[in-house]
């Protein structure tokens, strides 16, 4: 017996498996929805019927007097037979009604979500685009938007920090307060607030003579250190005293330490160093502890009363009066965690389009957004960049770098933040040395706004090039007017990948033919040649690229990466050989124009992404190597969406095995009905012979 669970999970399986379309292929008839409702209940009524006659016959057998043991399975097969028929006459009803079997003539069903390539996409990629694209093209609206998508992620406010206290801190109240997010290296504000709290006279006051600010990573070195020495004096604001301030606030910069500052600045002016920024891309903020010295004191007064001579009266009078009393030192310090608990390392990532797009949209010039990787002071700078679509070896392109300072995070201090920056192309060489291939170098100027740089970066390939990376630095000063401007920077890095110029096996020119020689829908003889000579041209030049992967493959045996992505290259390339052959033995031109894109549009360059992959991947450029297999799987997956169905191919091995068994018996021109038909009522007759004998 069938364990339940597993028949349940089976049950699943199938229901999970279903394709998108809304019928399936099973002995040369397109079965819908509307066909699975109506032999369900088909079905139902026969077995009713089945369990009826079964019924009958015992009933009447024992009536008779008769002793007869039927084996078990003689029941089950009356109902079964039954429940066949009732599901054949009532589908059989419902297709003949409909016109169904009318339909089936009309062409195969595969249970692909599409079944045809459109005239734009056939010629454009139009669809294709928008995939590898990731929808984003440039213009100043949707670069704006992105920005500010960012800029929301990344929004600070401030708060209350709490903090220990040592040393003297005598009649004045100090409060702390700090953003409740930072990210990266970036400065950020510090406020403090100073409120005397002097009890008596009111002639005491406090001076707060210096105060001194600074952080302590966790091996004990300070950093970025600040002074303010102007005298602070607190004092009861009252009559004798209107002008006396009784608060003061002191806003502050600061920065989390950074021992990457001066490495940045030296890829701004000196000749690049690749390890250097690809530890830039990778930094990570080190603990620290803010800490804050005050130094002054409090001057204090006391109250005292008793006669004194009046000089006007000449009289003693009682008299109250002030006098020194002492003065109280004040030296504290105020240590606080509050603000390395609420940073988060500023690396980042944004998606969009990977490595390059095929070089098919070569003439495509609108930039669209790149993913990347970032770092940095990401608080205070943001960034994303834009480039031209498809980046080859021996070309140049475009980019759009968009950035933006964020003031707004270091409220309430009023800074200003002014840059260097640099564009670059670094060029790896297989001996190991990366060198300037192309840059751009400038400045923003205030940064307060958003800004952005287009310039052109090329790609000069020789013998000693394996690959190319694209950087944007930037070093900015952030002053708040107090002692020096704090040095910040931000990197990123786009997800760009340059490939080989290769064409396309069938190129645009070869696709306008076919569909010219289409045009009237149908296909002659003569257009049928013709097709087929393009299409063994293109085969010609699919096989020089497979041949290529096939004789590279063996170079990948020690790189897993490498030896798998090679491996769906050359399964790509099959692929596309399959639909090839597939075109040349067909005259509906609807299929013709399908399987001419799945090889020619889809497998292909799928395949040149897997090679290109695999060569990344076995330099040790796993970045570059995932983001040309992203865009391998992206097409991979665009195929399967003109593909046959799991349904449809189970179906299509069932009526090959159907046609197979006539075949053997010689009926293979009897019509599938009437055999089902003659087997129902075989198993019919045959149980009732067998109950009748029995």
């Amino acid at each position: 017996m069938i364990n339940s669970k597993l028949f349940s999970i089976f049950c699943i399986f199938l229901i999970a498996s279903l394709p998108s379309a809304n019928a399936i292929s099973v002995l040369g008839h397109d079965i819908g929805i509307g066909d699975g409702v109506t032999a369900g209940a088909g079905a139902l009524v026969g077995a009713g019927a089945g369990v009826y006659i079964v019924g009958g016959l015992t009933s009447a057998i024992a009536a008779g007097g008769a002793a007869v043991t039927a084996p078990a399975w003689v029941p089950i097969a009356v109902v079964a037979a039954c429940a066949v028929g009732g599901a054949l006459a009532v589908n059989y009803g419902y297709r003949w009604i409909t016109g169904a079997d009318a339909e089936d003539e009309g062409g195969a069903v595969t249970g692909a979500a599409k079944t045809n390539v459109s005239d734009d996409e056939y010629i454009n990629g139009t669809y294709k685009y928008e995939l590898l694209a990731g929808y984003r093209q440039y213009s100043e609206e949707s670069a704006a938007e992105d920005i500010a998508e960012i800029k929301d992620k990344l929004e600070s406010g401030i708060g209350i920090y709490k903090f220990t206290v040592t040393g003297t801190l005598s009649d004045v109240n100090v409060s702390m307060k700090g953003p409740d997010k930072i990210y990266g290296f970036s400065a950020f504000p510090v406020q403090l607030k100073f409120d005397e709290i002097l009890t008596g006279s009111e002639s005491s006051y406090v001076m707060i003579e210096n105060v001194n600010i600074y952080l302590v990573d966790s091996d004990g070195v300070k950093w970025n250190p600040k002074s303010y020495t102007d005298n602070i004096k607190l004092q009861d604001n009252n009559d004798d005293n209107p002008e006396a301030i009784e608060e003061y606030i002191l806003n502050f910069t600061m920065k989390a330490p950074d021992p990457y500052i001066g490495k940045a600045k030296s890829q701004i002016t000196n000749a690049p160093d690749r390890e250097i920024l690809q530890e830039l891309i990778n930094a990570e903020v080190k603990e620290f502890e803010l800490v804050v010295e005050i130094d002054g004191y409090a001057k204090l007064y006391k109250e005292e009363s008793g006669y004194k001579l009046d000089p006007i009266t000449g009289l003693e009078v009682w008299k109250t009066w002030e006098e020194y009393d002492k003065t109280i030192t004040i030296d504290t310090k105020l240590t606080s965690l509050e603000a390395w608990y609420r940073i988060h390392n500023g690396a980042y990532y944004i998606d969009g389009a990977d490595a390059s797009l095929p070089t098919s949209y070569v003439n495509e010039v609108t930039p669209i957004a790149y993913s990347s990787y970032s770092n940095g002071a990401t608080s205070n700078v943001i960034g994303r960049v834009w480039a031209s679509p498809v980046h080859c070896y021996n070309s140049s392109a475009q980019y759009r770098f968009v950035l933006i300072g964020q003031p707004g995070n270091l409220e309430p201090v009023s800074v200003t933040i002014e840059d260097d920056y640099r564009a670059l192309v670094l060029k790896l060489r297989d001996d190991g040395v990366a060198s300037i291939a192309s840059e751009t170098p400038g400045n923003f100027h205030d940064m307060s706004t958003y800004t952005g740089l287009t310039t052109s970066l090329n790609y000069l390939k020789d013998s000693s090039t394996e690959a190319f990376e694209t950087y944007f630095l930037v070093v900015a000063d952030v002053d708040d007017g107090i002692d020096s401007a704090l040095p910040v920077w931000c990197i990123i890095q786009p997800r760009i990948s340059v490939i080989d110029n290769v064409k396309y096996s069938l190129n645009e020119e070869f696709k306008e033919e076919i569909l010219e020689l289409m045009s009237d829908g149908s296909i002659s003889d003569s257009d049928s040649q013709r097709i087929t000579e393009i299409i063994q041209m293109s085969e010609e030049s699919l096989k020089e690229k497979q041949y290529v992967a096939e004789s590279e493959s063996g170079k990948y045996e020690d790189n897993d990466k490498a030896r798998n992505a090679i491996l769906n290259s050359l399964e790509d390339y099959e692929k596309a050989f399959e639909y090839y052959e597939k075109a040349k033995n067909t005259d509906d031109p609807e299929e013709v124009k399908v399987y001419t894109y799945l090889a020619g549009d889809v497998y292909g360059p799928a395949g040149d992404y897997w090679k290109e992959a695999a060569a990344k991947y076995n330099l040790g450029l796993d970045d570059q190597g995932d983001a040309l297999a992203s865009n391998a799987e992206k097409l991979e997956s665009l195929a399967s969406e003109y593909e046959p169905s799991l349904w449809f191919t189970a179906g299509s091995t069932i009526s090959d095995w159907w046609n197979q068994f006539k075949s053997g018996f010689g009926i293979g021109d009897v019509p599938d009905t009437v055999l089902i038909i003659v087997v129902v009522i075989v198993l019919v007759c045959g149980a009732a012979i067998v109950i009748k004998v029995l």
